[in-house]
């Protein structure tokens, strides 16, 4: 069994989470919390949390938000370089007391950072919510793993506390780490993007072997696991992708149900906040009756779909 991380180490660990979501429904059973951490070695340009790709702090500006330029300078009385739309690159300790102190909210902070002790504290505002609900907290990103140390302590105290865990993962990380993800998770929603090695590395850019390997191990366990398919228009979508996923889905061990999602652009709204662009803004969107057709050729594949 994996020995948890000793306390007084623990204590001092800290992790940086760019958002946390209550009373979620897609996340696990029952109503979740839904911890993001920052930071994913991947690069899908199709990402829906573009915040949380980059481990360093960021910070997004809302101009509709803000009263220096919806008032007037005046009633805004920090001293702010977005007043005059001229964002200063003055480093990040200057922009987090800003966004602390922007009396709009029209400044944010994504990236604060937690120790275990106080994430558990935050978590445990949600426990009798939670468990009457027979939901828990799911850890998210970003791609969790890639801050694993902290995952792992916060995972062994809530343990101790009685919640349900489950993990949203890539699967890009260490396979010398599945013993650690077994022995602390009741749930695994693990993201199958592709099994074409190619396609996956250029879009992605990295290969998935180590992502695939990882499922494999994970399915040759007792855990529960959901595998999540995203239809990506141009990536994943065809019939010859969807036929590819599925063959690679029936040579497991185990068949995971499958849960399949559409792509959305709604990261798009994040465009202006954050001062980049979104590379899939414009890419048109699949019919809805399309999730429906991909439905039916993996249930014809033998496969089983989440409801």
């Amino acid at each position: 069994m994996t020995r948890p991380v000793e306390k007084n180490k623990a204590d001092f660990l800290t992790g940086r989470v760019f958002d946390i979501a209550r009373a979620c429904v897609h996340d696990g059973p029952g109503l979740r919390t839904v911890i993001y951490l920052k930071g994913c070695h991947l690069d899908c340009p199709w990402c829906h949390n573009m915040e949380g790709k980059s481990f360093e702090q960021e910070f997004s500006f809302d101009e509709n938000l803000c009263i220096a330029r919806t008032v007037n300078h005046r009633a805004c009385t920090i001293d702010c370089p977005f007043k005059d739309n001229k964002p200063a690159h003055v480093g990040n300790e200057v922009y987090a007391r800003i966004a602390g102190l922007c009396p709009s909210k029209a400044m944010k902070l994504a990236g604060r950072d937690y120790t275990v002790g106080t994430l558990v504290e935050e978590m445990m505002k949600d426990a009798v919510f939670l468990k009457q609900t027979n939901g828990g907290v799911t850890f998210s990103g970003g791609e969790p793993m890639a801050q694993h140390e902290f995952l792992f302590a916060c995972a062994d105290v809530l343990r101790t506390k009685g919640f349900h865990l489950a993990m949203e993962t890539s699967g890009f990380w260490n396979g010398n780490l599945l013993k650690d993800v077994i022995n602390r998770f009741d749930l695994i929603l693990f993201d199958l993007k592709h099994g074409d090695p190619d396609k996956y590395k250029r879009f992605t850019g990295v290969d998935n072997k180590t992502v695939l390997g990882n499922l494999v191990r994970l399915l040759e366990t007792n855990i529960d696991l959901e595998l999540r398919i995203t239809l990506v228009p141009g990536f994943n979508d065809s019939n010859e992708d969807i036929k590819a996923i599925a063959d690679f889905i029936k040579t497991l061990r185990r068949k995971p149900p499958v849960r399949l999602l559409l792509f959305h652009r709604l990261a798009s709204a994040k465009q202006a906040l954050f001062r980049r662009d979104y590379p899939y803004a414009k890419i048109p969107l699949l019919p809805a009756h399309r999730l429906s057709e991909v439905a039916l050729m993996l249930q014809d594949a033998g496969l089983k779909l989440c409801r």
